[in-house]
C-alpha cells in the first residue's frame, strides 16, 4: 500500500513518500526535488512541469488560485490581470480556461487542470515506488473553503486517488517539526509559531507542543501575500523603467512580460543575499537587450504596502491562542518568501526572537503529509503522536422556523445556530434537534460571511399523531474540513397499553435513547412507572388478582432521508466526464511519450553502427556491403530530421526494422566471434571432466559399472570430434562470412554431455549391509537362575538359585 504526501504549491510541487527507513522527497525525470505547477498544452499533447514548453498563452499556472473560486470574486479578477492566459465565466458561474489542444481551442476548468499536476505527481511516485499509489495524503492551505476542499478531492477522484486526508500545511510543517523532538516536556508545552510565507499566501499558526503530542491553538492567514507580490513589484517597476528607457511595453507581449517575471523572481533572491544586484535580459522585445540595477533599500521602499500587511496576521494568531508574544518559545520560518530580509526584521522585532529555519522550507508541507499518511496507513507503524487539529471558520445552520409573535401567535423567519465554532476539533460530530411537522431544508453557511456552503433538504416523513416530530439531525465535521449532515432521525413517544405479564418483554422491545454529552444533544424520555410484584425495591409475595393492565412509553426511530445540494460542486456525470476525458489525455500523452522513444531509438541506432562500421564491426564486414548499410543510414538520418520529424510511432519502428535488416547480421557476426572462445573452452573442460572421471582409478568410482564408463568414454569422444570438425569448418572462413558454429549449438552441446555424463558418474554407492548384533541383555538378580554356573570353588553356592 502507497503512503505518500503531496504538496500542491502555487508556484512549485513536491512529492515525499514514507518508507521503512523514514521519509524521502522524490526526485522528478531532469533530478529536481520540485517539480514547476504549470501544464502546457501543444497541438499533439499536453506537458506538467519541467516538461512544458515556453508558451505563455498555453501554459497555464497559478491553478491553486483559481480552483473553486466564482469567476465574479474579486481576488480571482485580481490574479487574472498578472496571467497571460485566456480565462472566462462560465455556465456556472465559475471560470474557464481557454488552451490550443490537438489542434482546436479547448475548455478546461481549474479543477481539471489541478488534476493533472496531480496525475503527473502520483507518476512520479508511482515510478520511484515500482507500484500503484491509491492513499496519499495532500497539503492544502488553512483558508481553504469548503468548496475548495471538495475541488481537491474532485481532482483527486479523477486520476485514481484517494485522499486520507487533506492536510492543512501549516499542521504538516508542526507535524515534521515535532514528530522528531525528544525533549519534550509531557506537562509544561512548547509553545511555537510556523510562519509560512509562499509564493502567493502567508499562513501563521501556533501550535503547543507536549510529548507525543501536538495541538493548534490558532491560525491566521493572509490569502494574498506571498513571494509573487514582491515579484510583482519588481515587474512594474522594471515594465515602467524599460518603456521609458527603451521605448518597449512589455505589457503589450506576454512572451515578454514572462521572461522580465523571471528574471525579477531571479532578482529578489540575489538581493536576499545582497545589497544590491543588477538585471539584464538579452532581445527581451523588439530584438533589443535590457539592462537595470537595484538596491535592497528601494526594494524595500517599494515593497513598503506589503510589508505593512505581515503583522496583521500575526498580531491575530497571537491573539486567538491566547498567548503572549513572550509566550511563544521558539519561532520558524518556511515558504520561499521567508528568506526576504525585510520580513525576517519583522518577524524578530514581533516575536523578539530570531527566526529559525531546523526544516527544509520547500520540503517541509510534503514531509508532514507523508508522516500524516503514514500514521493513517494500517500499512506502517509510526511513533505515537497526536494531532489534534482545529477548524479555521465559524459554521452555521439556518434554517426557517416560526418566531413566537404576541398578536399572530407566531412568524416564520430565518433562524441559526452555530454549527461548528471556530477553532473547533477535526474531525468532530454534533447532533440537533429540530421539532418539525413536514419536508424542510437547513442551509450550512460560513458565519462570517453568510455564504452558502451546502443546502439539505430533509424529508419527507410522517408522524403518527400528525404533529410536530422531534427530529434529530447529526452533522458532522470530517479529516478533510468539509461539513455535511450525514443522517437525519425521527423520534417518536408512543404509548402502548401492556398487561403485567407483557411488560417485561415490552421493556426489551423498546429502544433506549442515547445519553450524549451535549445536553442540546439529548432526549430523555421520562418513565414513571413502576414494575409490577415489587414495592419500595422490596419484592411482595404472589397474590391472585385480575388482569391488571399498564402504560409504557416507547421510542420509535425512522430513519428520514437526506439530500445534499452543494452550490458550485460537481456534479456525478461531470465527475464522470472530467475522469473519461482524462483518461483520453492519458493515453495520447502515453501514445506520444513512446514515439518519442521510438524516435530516439531510430536516431541512437543510426549512431552507434555507424561508429561501430567504421571501428569494432570493421573486420566483419566487407568494403561494398559497409558503403551500401552507410549511405542507407545516411539517408534515413536524413528523412527523420526532415520528412520524418513528425510521424507516428509504427513508421518510426518500421524505419527501425529496415536499419536492423542490414545491421543485425553483422552484429551477429561479431558477437559470434567475441564469446565462441569463452564457449568452446566451457565445452572442452565439460568433456576433460568427465573422460578423467571415467578414466580414473581413484576408489570414489569403483561402484560404477565398466560398461557405463564406457559409454561416458563414447560421449565424450562424440563430442570431441563434434567440436573439431565444427572448429575446422568455421576457422576457414573469414570474420565477413555467416558463422556455421554458433556459441547456442555448442552450450546445447555441453548441456546434452552434461545431461548424460553426470548421472553416471555422481551415481552415489550402495549402502552396506548392516551387521545384526544381539542386544545386550542386563544382569538382574530374578534372571539367575537362567545365566551359566560360573566357576567357583563352592560348586554349590554357584548352582544356588537366588529367591
Amino acid at each position: 500500500m502507497s503512503v505518500v504526501g503531496f504538496d500542491v504549491g502555487n508556484d512549485t510541487c513536491t512529492v515525499a513518500v514514507a518508507r521503512q527507513r523514514g521519509i524521502d522527497v522524490i526526485l522528478n525525470d531532469e533530478s529536481k526535488r520540485e517539480t514547476p505547477a504549470v501544464v502546457s498544452f501543444s497541438e499533439k499533447q499536453r506537458s506538467v512541469g519541467a516538461a512544458s514548453s515556453t508558451n505563455p498563452r498555453n501554459s497555464v499556472s497559478q491553478l491553486k488560485r483559481l480552483l473553486g473560486r466564482k469567476f465574479a470574486d474579486p481576488q480571482l479578477q485580481a490574479d487574472l490581470q498578472t496571467l497571460p492566459f485566456k480565462v472566462t465565466e462560465g455556465a456556472d458561474g465559475f471560470p474557464l480556461v481557454h488552451v490550443n489542444y490537438l489542434g482546436e481551442e479547448r475548455r478546461f476548468t481549474p479543477t481539471q487542470l489541478f488534476a493533472m499536476v496531480l496525475s503527473n505527481m502520483k507518476g512520479l511516485a508511482e515510478k520511484n515506488m515500482k507500484g500503484a499509489v491509491v492513499d496519499c495524503c495532500i497539503g492544502i492551505p488553512v483558508y481553504f473553503t469548503d468548496l475548495q476542499r471538495r475541488a481537491v478531492l474532485d481532482a483527486a477522484a479523477i486520476v485514481g486517488v484517494r485522499p486520507l486526508r487533506l492536510f492543512h500545511e501549516t499542521t504538516a510543517t508542526a507535524l515534521a517539526y515535532g514528530i522528531y523532538k525528544t525533549d519534550l516536556s509531557e506537562t509544561d508545552p512548547t509553545n511555537v509559531a510556523f510562519v509560512d510565507i509562499g509564493h502567493t499566501s502567508m499562513q501563521v499558526c501556533i501550535a503547543a507542543f507536549k510529548k507525543g503530542q501536538l495541538k493548534i491553538l490558532s491560525h491566521s492567514y493572509d490569502a494574498s501575500l506571498g513571494g509573487r507580490d514582491f515579484d510583482e513589484v519588481l515587474f512594474r517597476h522594471f515594465a515602467s523603467k524599460f518603456k521609458s528607457e527603451y521605448k518597449i511595453d512589455v505589457l503589450q507581449n506576454a512572451r515578454a512580460s514572462v521572461r522580465l517575471r523571471t528574471a525579477c523572481e531571479k532578482l529578489k533572491k540575489m538581493l536576499s543575499a545582497n545589497s544590491e544586484a543588477p538585471i539584464g535580459i538579452e532581445c527581451l522585445m523588439d530584438d533589443k537587450d535590457v539592462k537595470g540595477f537595484m538596491k535592497r533599500d528601494e526594494f524595500e521602499s517599494l515593497s513598503a504596502p506589503i510589508l505593512d500587511r505581515v503583522l496583521e496576521p500575526l498580531k491575530k494568531a497571537v491573539a486567538e491562542a491566547g498567548l503572549t508574544q513572550e509566550e511563544i518559545h521558539f519561532l520558524e520560518v518556511v515558504g520561499s518568501g521567508s528568506r526576504i530580509p525585510a520580513i525576517i526584521k519583522i518577524l524578530t522585532d514581533f516575536f523578539g526572537k530570531e527566526p529559525r529555519r531546523t526544516m527544509n522550507a520547500s520540503e517541509c508541507v510534503a514531509r508532514g503529509c507523508a508522516l500524516q499518511c503514514a500514521m493513517l496507513s494500517p500499512t506502517f507503524k509510526v511513533r505515537d503522536f497526536q494531532v489534534n487539529e482545529s477548524f479555521p471558520f465559524s459554521i452555521n445552520l439556518t434554517w426557517k422556523g416560526l418566531v413566537p409573535d404576541s398578536e399572530n401567535g407566531g412568524t416564520e423567519s430565518q433562524q441559526s445556530a452555530i454549527l461548528f465554532p471556530k477553532g473547533n476539533v477535526i474531525p468532530s460530530t454534533k447532533v440537533l434537534t429540530l421539532y418539525r411537522s413536514g419536508t424542510f431544508a437547513v442551509d450550512v453557511v460560513y458565519a462570517e460571511e453568510s455564504t452558502k456552503i451546502c443546502t439539505y433538504t430533509i424529508g419527507p416523513f410522517q408522524t403518527s399523531n400528525g404533529e410536530k416530530a422531534k427530529l434529530q439531525i447529526r452533522a458532522h465535521l470530517n479529516l478533510h474540513g468539509i461539513v455535511s449532515i450525514d443522517s437525519a432521525t425521527l423520534i417518536e413517544e408512543i404509548l402502548a397499553e401492556l398487561s403485567a405479564e407483557q411488560e417485561v418483554t415490552a421493556n426489551m422491545d423498546t429502544d433506549e435513547v442515547p445519553n450524549n454529552s451535549s445536553a442540546m444533544d439529548t432526549d430523555e424520555v421520562p418513565n414513571n412507572l413502576s414494575s409490577s410484584g415489587s414495592q419500595n425495591g422490596a419484592p411482595t409475595e404472589p397474590m391472585e388478582t385480575d388482569k391488571v393492565v399498564t402504560s409504557k412509553t416507547k421510542v420509535k426511530k425512522t430513519t428520514v432521508p437526506v439530500s445534499e445540494l452543494v452550490h458550485g460542486g460537481m456534479t456525478i456525470g461531470d465527475l464522470q466526464k472530467a475522469t473519461e476525458q482524462e483518461l483520453e489525455m492519458a493515453l495520447q500523452d502515453r501514445i506520444v511519450e513512446e514515439t518519442k522513444e521510438k524516435k530516439n531509438t531510430v536516431e541512437a541506432y543510426i549512431y552507434d553502427i555507424r561508429n561501430k562500421l567504421s571501428d569494432s564491426y570493421r573486420e566483419f564486414v566487407v568494403d561494398k556491403e559497409r558503403e551500401e548499410i552507410v549511405e542507407k543510414l545516411q539517408e534515413t538520418e536524413d528523412w527523420l530530421y526532415e520528412d520524418g520529424e513528425d510521424e507516428t510511432k509504427g513508421v518510426y519502428i518500421s524505419k527501425l526494422d529496415e536499419l536492423k535488416k542490414r545491421g543485425d547480421p553483422i552484429e551477429e557476426r561479431h558477437r559470434e566471434w567475441s564469446v565462441r572462445g569463452a564457449t568452446v573452452q566451457q565445452l572442452v573442460y565439460c568433456i576433460h571432466s568427465f573422460r578423467n572421471a571415467a578414466m580414473s582409478t581413484d576408489p570414489r568410482f569403483d561402484h560404477i559399472d565398466q560398461a557405463e564408463k564406457q559409454k561416458v568414454m563414447k560421449e565424450c569422444t562424440e563430442a570431441e570430434h563434434w567440436l573439431r570438425e565444427m572448429m575446422h569448418h568455421q576457422d576457414s572462413l573469414p570474420k565477413h562470412a555467416t558463422p556455421i558454429l554458433f556459441s547456442a549449438d555448442i552450450r546445447k552441446k555441453a548441456e546434452a554431455l552434461d545431461r548424460f555424463c553426470k548421472p553416471i558418474m555422481t551415481k552415489p554407492k550402495p549402502t552396506p549391509p548392516k551387521q545384526q548384533t544381539p542386544p545386550p541383555t542386563e544382569k538382574q538378580p530374578e534372571q539367575a537362575e537362567h545365566k551359566e554356573p560360573m566357576a567357583t570353588d563352592n560348586p554349590e553356592e554357584s548352582a544356588t538359585p537366588t529367591s
